[in-house]
């Protein structure tokens, strides 16, 4: 491939990005640390529910111990030092709802993958984390617990069903509606459609990574 000649144009980067630096912090021992962005995890842990031919969706109350108490959210939280973000989520999973994802996959009752279904970077995002959202299918009804959750932290759990209607029912921490929303308008979708199964929660994300990465 030929290279056009001629200069490129000269444009400095504050004229062209929006970005802000990191606050640097130079610490009393000399070492420099530097104030970034918090990655964070959600897991969106789902199963289908074959009498009322619809999928549930395990999410929790938040309580007095925490912000935005009284309100709801699937479960999730912050990467720690020394953990992949799949660590994360088991850990995370197992502290809020008590369920063992490493357990529940050896015995095929649990699917999750390596990499996240979707990344949230942008920064009008809560707080400006950088969050990864991972699908966990479970092939059975699981009864969650809150006692692996920190003192108050988790009030309560429930499967809720993932419709606009029981969605509608309570408030919502961190977005986490519009998630379940969108899910809902795509399982409904299929219903209408009479193609709504046990399927359809991999289709809908197919369908998403296929527009995110038109490549593959």
């Amino acid at each position: 491939m030929r290279v056009a000649e001629g200069k490129l144009p000269r444009m400095s980067a504050s004229s062209r990005f929006r970005n802000r630096l990191n606050p640097r912090h130079e610490l009393t021992d000399g070492r420099v640390i530097y104030e970034s962005r918090s990655v964070a995890v959600t897991a969106l842990i789902l199963t289908w529910d074959e009498d009322l031919r619809n999928f549930r969706a395990l999410v929790g109350e938040r309580g007095a111990a925490v912000d935005l108490a009284g309100t709801w959210c699937l479960p999730c939280g912050y990467l720690d030092w020394d953990e992949s973000l799949l660590d994360a989520v088991h850990r995370e999973v197992f502290e809020e709802t008590g369920l063992d994802l490493t357990a529940l996959e050896q015995t095929g009752d649990a699917l999750i993958a390596d990499h996240p279904v979707y990344l949230q970077g942008g920064p009008e995002a809560h707080r400006q984390n950088v969050t990864a959202r991972f699908l966990v299918e479970l092939r059975r009804m699981v009864e969650p617990s809150v006692a692996n959750a920190e003192p108050d932290e988790v009030t309560r759990l429930e499967w809720l069903e993932v419709t606009e209607q029981a969605i509608a029912t309570r408030a919502w921490a961190f977005h986490h509606d519009d998630v379940l929303r969108e899910l809902a308008a795509f399982y409904l979708t299929e219903r209408q459609a009479g193609a709504l199964d046990s399927s359809s929660t991999r289709r809908f994300y197919r369908r998403q990574l296929e527009r995110q990465y038109p490549y593959v």
